[in-house]
């Protein structure tokens, strides 16, 4: 190698390196809490000419995986629970989360990469769009899912323009954003190169395209939400919010000379709170995700539940609660992640879950929460990796949660009107729009997502997930309470915006009203056309690539 190509592979080598931490430094600080949200207009633009400008695989996936690395140590710092180190099994699958997941980005850049190299890059260009956002789609449906970085959930905090989500779903969102960075792409590529003037009709087209993409939204979005500012004629729901401040690891006993000494002072301030918040004459007060923190509903239990029941009917007041629920099996039916019982010589399963209690009723069906945190509350595909089930628990023995299967619609009494129907969800699950959307199918008229967030400690992680309701806020057009054990709690409108908000870290309870609605949006009624849609075409452009490389080498084989 000659000098001259040396130090020409050493700029290259650079200039590399730079779009690679442009790529990943945009792209992480256009999600919440950061408000810079309209980085992620420009974000993809770095790996587009990475894609473009890099001529082997081994050297474009390298320069990805530093990207996306980055990329996940900006927004997802938090997942370790690397401010206190209070859990070392949390410590670990933070690490492999950010380490690992970045891998999967792999799938819409080789995939373009490939139809550059087959199609060229008017192809690859045309296809990346679909193939980002199909690989979005596809990532959120198997038990491996992790949607939280879906690039539409950057823009959480710019209510007017998500407004379109009622049409499209957040993955409609992405590819608008996506489109977006190729235009931008395209833009800047040839401006740079001098292959366009600034003001020659491709590059003024190109500039109309995007002021399009990036206006019309924007004006919709202002339209639609003054259309939410009063409505009239539906029914009214009194809510109430009780935000406890629990230590979620004190919840579970650690502190205390034994766990029911945490778990009566803990049934103390909610029973307090709730007795304070029933002279509202509410219709529902919500406690957080495992606000019971033992198994309450066993006949073993019948005193604490006797006593429960008793605070509830009291208050004349329905509440709805997280709290662990087990179910006792035999050899016969005994799920993969069932725990043997010697002294009850029967397998056990316990879920993460939630029921509504009504005053002088017993309580209704018990929700059993569907999506959980792979690793952290259920091994993926348990049972092909039963294996793996004794060693992934957490300290606070939560690494093995029973998968639910139902999506419950709850029956709710209110006071002065007819009764109203709603469906409850825990935590994660509110990340998955397609998961959302199936309780508004079923007939919810609003919605309740049950949080418990402190394990991270004051860091983006609660903020990124309270802002991501306000996208199926708007994706459903329902009304959202939210419920978290240290906060943020709030109620959201099917706008998107949020009252009552709280802080973080603060011991609470307020009331306010909701209105029970019944209006399907075409994203309700149709689903994930734009992300079904998208991984579609990726698909078929891949293939199509392939087999068009493979029979051009047909000839001369033969």
């Amino acid at each position: 190698m000659t000098l001259a190509s040396a130090v020409n592979e050493n700029m290259h080598r650079r200039s590399y390196l730079i779009l690679a931490i442009a790529c990943g430094l945009m792209l992480g600080f256009a999600f919440p809490p950061s408000p810079f949200y309209s980085l992620a207009y420009l974000g993809l633009v770095p790996l587009l000419f990475l894609i473009t400008r890099i001529d082997t695989l081994g050297s474009l996936l390298r320069y990805t995986y530093f990207s996306m690395v980055l990329f996940h140590v900006v927004t997802l710092y938090w997942v370790g629970g690397f401010t206190h180190l209070r859990d070392q099994y949390l410590v670990i699958t933070g690490f492999g989360l950010m380490l690992i997941h970045p891998l999967f980005y792999w799938i819409p850049v080789v995939g373009t990469w490939v139809i550059l190299k087959r199609w060229g890059e008017q192809a690859a260009l045309f296809i990346f769009p679909f193939l980002w956002v199909g690989f979005e789609y596809a990532h959120g449906l198997g038990e491996f899912s992790f949607p939280w970085l879906t690039l539409g959930n950057s823009q959480a905090y710019d209510l007017n323009r998500i407004q379109i989500l009622e049409y499209t779903s957040v993955y409609g969102l992405s590819l608008l954003l996506a489109v977006f960075n190729v235009l931008s792409f395209i833009l800047l590529r040839n401006l740079s190169e001098r292959m366009w003037r600034i003001l020659s009709g491709k590059s003024l087209s190109v500039i109309m395209s995007l002021l399009c993409l990036y206006l019309i939204p924007l004006v919709y979005g202002v339209m639609r939400q003054e259309s939410f500012d009063a409505l009239d004629g539906d029914t009214t729901v009194a809510v109430g919010v009780v935000q406890p401040d629990i230590d979620p690891f004190e919840k579970w006993g650690e502190g205390y000379a034994s766990e029911w000494e945490s778990y009566a002072r803990q049934l103390t301030i909610l029973y307090e709170h709730t007795r304070t918040l029933s002279r509202d004459s509410l219709d529902m007060v919500v406690w957080p995700e495992t606000a019971i923190p033992f198994y309450i509903l066993l006949p073993q239990n019948a005193e604490f539940y006797n006593q429960l029941k008793h605070e509830i009917d009291f208050a004349a007041t329905p509440v709805f609660t997280g709290l662990p629920d087990g179910v006792y099996m035999d050899s016969s039916n005994a799920t993969a992640t069932a725990k043997w019982l010697p002294h009850a010589q029967r397998f056990f399963e316990g879920y993460n879950a939630a029921t509504l209690f009504v005053p002088y009723e017993r309580h209704g069906p018990v929700y059993h929460k569907v999506v959980l945190v792979p690793f952290a509350e259920r091994v993926p595909y348990a049972e092909t990796f039963s294996f793996l089930i004794d060693v992934v628990r957490w300290s606070v023995g939560l690494g093995s949660w029973g998968k639910g299967t139902d999506r419950i619609v709850y029956t709710l009494p209110t006071r002065n009107g007819p009764t109203v129907r709603f469906s409850g969800m825990i935590c994660y699950e509110l990340v998955f729009p397609h998961y959302v959307r199936q309780f508004v199918r079923n007939g919810a008229q609003f919605l309740v997502v049950i949080s418990n967030d402190s394990w991270w400690g004051n860091t983006s992680g609660a903020r990124q997930l309270a802002a991501y309701t306000s996208l199926r806020a708007v994706e459903t057009r329902r009304w959202i309470v939210r419920c978290a054990n240290g906060g943020i709690s709030g109620i959201i409108d099917p706008a998107g915006r949020v009252y009552n908000e709280t802080d973080m870290y603060t011991r609470v309870a307020f009331s306010g009203a909701l209105k029970a609605l019944d209006e399907e949006t075409v994203y309700v009624h149709y689903g994930d056309i734009a992300g079904a849609g998208s991984a579609a075409i990726g698909l078929i452009g891949l293939a199509g690539a392939i087999i068009r490389k493979r029979r051009g080498r047909e000839p001369d084989a033969s």
